[in-house]
């Protein structure tokens, strides 16, 4: 059985690292979080889904297993991550293994204090990189496209909605669902989605799921605007 709790959002970027400096690492800690602790170790495996990176840290006293986003590390580097958020019990359907104790992150710290930015661009873009407006996602027939629901938010909120969209960004398994962005043609607004189903960065797909505002994860995670439980159907 799965124990309830709050859960982060999260994923991407590279990095390596030999030895972990403790004031370089304490000072970025001091910034991502006040209350709760941190773990730090070197890392003894790595395994990679989508969306994922699963890392056994070896801490000196115990072993204990991590999620993060998608990381470039290796086995023996060193990282630190916080523990507030463990989880008993967990299933991992990509893995197919449970996992009796299994913290989630939102991002590694790595011996210089660089922190992993949270979320995972499409394949062919660069951080930091100015959105841009997709050609040819027309809105579907009945259905509303992204700028609308913008638009209308406060009308449609707890309501149902159809939309057609660009998956922009994937990730799996988070919180027990799958995440999702989209994008349309009709601005640069993008919309998160959450999902049982699978898709893949650059589907075209059309999206029917209940829409909620200002929707609070904890953590600093608010999503001003999103659909849940949607059903997803690739194009």
């Amino acid at each position: 059985m799965i124990r309830h709790f709050n859960y982060l959002t999260i994923l991407i970027a590279c990095f390596s690292i030999a030895t972990l400096s403790m004031s370089t690492m304490n000072s970025a800690y001091a910034q991502e979080t006040t209350d709760s602790g941190k773990i730090q170790g070197k890392i003894n495996d790595i395994i990679d889904v989508t969306g994922y990176t699963y890392v056994e840290v070896n801490t000196g006293s115990e072993k204990v297993w991590v999620a993060g986003p998608t990381t470039a590390l290796k086995k023996g580097d060193t990282v630190a991550f916080s523990n507030a958020m463990p989880m008993q019990d967990f299933y991992s359907e990509s893995l197919q293994r449970n996992f009796s104790l299994i913290y989630f992150i939102r991002r590694f710290i790595t011996d210089t204090g660089e922190i992993v930015p949270v979320g995972k661009p499409s394949a062919d873009a660069k951080v930091g990189q100015v959105r841009q407006s997709l050609k040819g996602i027309e809105p579907l027939e009945g259905g509303k496209s992204i700028s609308q629901i913008h638009a209308e938010k406060d009308t449609l909120n707890g309501k149902t909605v159809r939309v057609r969209g660009k998956v922009t960004r994937f990730a799996a398994e988070i919180m027990g669902k799958n995440w999702l962005h989209i994008q349309d043609s009709s601005g640069l607004d993008d919309l998160t989605v959450t999902t049982d189903n699978i898709v893949a960065i650059g589907d075209i797909v059309i999206i029917e799921g209940k829409l909620e505002l200002d929707k609070d994860y904890d953590y600093g995670y608010v999503y001003p605007i999103i659909l849940q439980n949607a059903k997803v159907t690739k194009e």
